[in-house]
Formats: C-alpha cells, sequence, structure tokens
C-alpha cells in the first residue's frame, strides 16, 4: 500500500510539472491530437529482445526483454525519449526473476525520474577461502526504487533516492540447509549528476558522472546500519559519425556494518566477463574502454577490455590481483532516429566467462 501511494503521488507531480494537465492553447492542435491513438501522440516505439544465456552459476538462462520508448509530454521536444520496460526470466538452476521499470525525462529535461519494482529468487554461490571453495545460497528479493532528480545548474542535477529491498536467504552448508535469514534493506540517499552526453542512449560525444549515496538507518527499517557511496564516470570520445571510444571508471564503496548483502560482486556490465561471483568486497573499483564501430548501414560492432577488484579497503589493492576481463559485441540499431540498439557481447574473465543480452548501450543510466 504505501509503495503505491507513494507511485501515485509521484506521477501526479508529474503531470503537473509537465502541463500534461493542461489543454493545447492552439486549437488545431487540439484536434489534430484528438485524433491520434495515445501510441502515435507520445511518438511510442517498441525494442525487444529474447535472452538465451548460458553460464557455469546459473546455467541455461531464458528471459524476454521489451523496452517502450516515448515523450511524456508531446511537445517536449527538448527533452530525451523516456524509456519504461519489462523483464521476465528463468533458469535451468531454478532461478527466476520479474522487473518492471521507468527512466523518464520531463520538462525539458529538467526532471529525471527512476522508478523500478520487482521480484526475484536467486540460487547463486559464494567464494570462501576458509571453506576452501564455493557455498551455494538461496536469495528472495522485493525490490522497490525511486529516484527524482532536478536540474540546479547548467548540466548539473541533484535528486534523492529511495531504495528498499526485502531479502530472505538460505544457505547451503554441506547439502543442509539453514535456516532462512530475513532481513529489510532500506536506505535513502542523494544523488549528484552530471550530463552531457549528445544522446542518451548511444552517446557520440560528452561525459556522464554520477554519484549516489545509500544510508542505511533502523529509523527507516533497516536490518543494518551501514553507508554506500557509489561513483562512475564516463567520457565519449567521438572518432567520427560510425566511430566512438567509451571510457568509463567506477567506484563502489560500502562503510560501515557491511552485511553479507550489502556487498558488492565484480560482474555485469562495468567489467563483463564474470559471472560467478566468486569475487565480493566490500568495495569494488573498474576501469574499462570500449570501441564502437558503426560498420555498416544499421549494424555495428563492440570491442571492450578493462580490469576491477574486489577489496575491503583501497589499501588492499594490489597489481598481482587485478581481474581482467575483455570482449567483443555486435549490435543492430532498432530505433534509428534516437540511435537505440540493440545487441549481444560476449566476454571472458579469469577463469570466468559470460554472454549478455541488452537493448541500449553499456555504461548508460542505472
Amino acid at each position: 500500500m504505501t509503495k503505491t501511494l507513494l507511485t501515485t503521488v509521484i506521477f501526479a507531480f508529474i503531470i503537473h510539472v509537465t502541463g500534461l494537465s493542461q489543454a493545447p492553447d492552439n486549437p488545431v492542435s487540439e484536434r489534430d491530437t484528438s485524433k491520434q491513438t495515445i501510441w502515435k501522440k507520445h511518438n511510442v516505439k517498441f525494442a525487444a529482445i529474447p535472452i538465451i544465456n548460458y553460464d557455469p552459476s546459473l546455467e541455461l538462462n531464458m528471459a524476454a526483454l521489451v523496452n517502450a520508448f516515448f515523450r511524456v509530454n508531446p511537445a517536449d521536444t527538448i527533452s530525451p525519449l523516456s524509456m519504461a520496460g519489462a523483464m521476465v526470466g528463468y533458469t535451468t538452476n531454478e532461478s527466476w526473476y520479474w522487473a518492471l521499470y521507468t527512466k523518464m525525462y520531463f520538462n525539458e529535461d529538467n526532471y529525471r525520474l527512476t522508478l523500478a519494482y520487482g521480484d526475484a529468487s536467486v540460487n547463486f554461490q559464494y567464494y570462501d577461502a576458509g571453506y576452501g571453495g564455493f557455498i551455494d545460497f538461496n536469495s528472495l528479493h522485493d525490490l522497490f526504487i525511486v529516484e527524482l532528480q532536478r536540474r540546479v545548474y547548467k548540466r548539473w542535477y541533484l535528486g534523492a533516492k529511495y531504495f528498499n529491498q526485502k531479502i530472505m536467504t538460505t544457505y547451503d552448508m554441506d547439502g543442509m540447509p539453514t535456516e532462512p535469514e530475513k532481513q529489510n534493506m532500506t536506505h535513502l540517499g542523494f544523488v549528484i549528476s552530471h550530463d552531457t552526453r549528445d544522446f542518451i542512449y548511444n552517446p557520440n560525444g560528452g561525459d556522464y558522472l554520477n554519484f549516489k549515496t545509500g544510508h542505511y538507518r533502523d529509523a527507516w527499517g533497516s536490518a543494518y546500519e551501514f553507508d554506500k557511496y557509489e561513483f562512475d564516470f564516463t567520457k565519449f570520445f567521438g572518432i567520427n559519425e560510425k566511430e566512438v571510444i567509451a571510457a568509463r571508471l567506477t567506484a563502489l564503496i560500502a562503510t560501515g556494518d557491511v552485511p553479507f548483502e550489502g556487498q558488492y560482486v565484480v560482474g555485469r556490465d562495468d567489467i563483463r566477463g564474470y559471472t560467478n561471483g566468486k569475487h565480493r568486497a566490500d568495495q569494488v573499483y573498474n576501469i574499462q574502454g570500449e570501441y564502437r564501430w558503426n560498420f555498416y548501414k544499421k549494424w555495428g560492432m563492440v570491442g571492450f577490455a578493462g580490469v576491477a577488484t574486489a577489496v575491503n579497503s583501497p589499501g588492499d589493492i594490489k597489481f598481482k590481483d587485478l581481474l581482467p576481463g575483455a570482449g567483443v559485441g555486435l549490435r543492430y540499431m532498432a530505433i534509428p532516429s534516437e540511435k537505440i540498439n540493440i545487441g549481444v557481447d560476449v566476454a571472458v574473465g579469469q577463469d570466468d566467462w559470460g554472454l549478455y543480452f541488452r537493448i541500449a548501450e553499456t555504461f548508460g543510466d542505472k
């Protein structure tokens, strides 16, 4: 009930600031608009991709991902296209997940809103050096996220976020499941962004910086009290209209009484090629570069490489322990007007690998 009420209040705010509740001043435009479907009026375009993946941890992963791109206010040509999507998936190790999410840009890009809600049951593993191998566990997730930002100066944005995650974790110790551990992981935080990208979903130039905090406290229902600080900076260098180089730096830092569920795991877009969950710690640092080439009409390819490390403090970083990752990918431009690609990447890491299906490029909005 609380999540539903909060979501309703947020969408009421959108209607107020975008002027969607106001009738158009031009009666001719009003007549024309009345004949349009809601899909055409808001310039809705769809991109979808099936996901068939395999990795040693989740085994065969079968999923579907559908995104709709649209304008919140049809008269607003300054804001980028907003996005709403859905994902549902199942793996042969009996994990499942679904999610609904949206990223909205409105009021001439003066406001940015992120909403996400989903559930998952994940059978995964972590590496315990004392145990001498991997320990399997199952975690049930119920997740809700809301983040709102306001442009405050030129291309700088300031905002706040609310993150609520209910987790129930069961560990498999030598074939004997432990008692389920139920935790409420709730945090409030601040968001600072700087965004000069020329295209949100596939930039040819500009930069994108994010700094986000998350403060877990008993006062708003968290089972633990600790802090998270997440920083990423991406610079896009346009060689020409068909070639781009992207360079990215990421620092994910948790401090205080950090629980198992609050740790970071090396992997995903920041360093593709790691899927087994072995490299897990309170802090993860990544640096990665990617070359993008539109080689023929709507077709393109990418090549990428980087390194990462998982440590409990910056003083633990050692050159010999850096984790390399590299790979290539294929792209198809599904929505040329907004340069929105769909595609697949394959990457290898240290004793690990991964296959990644996607809509839009890496290093975008989180």
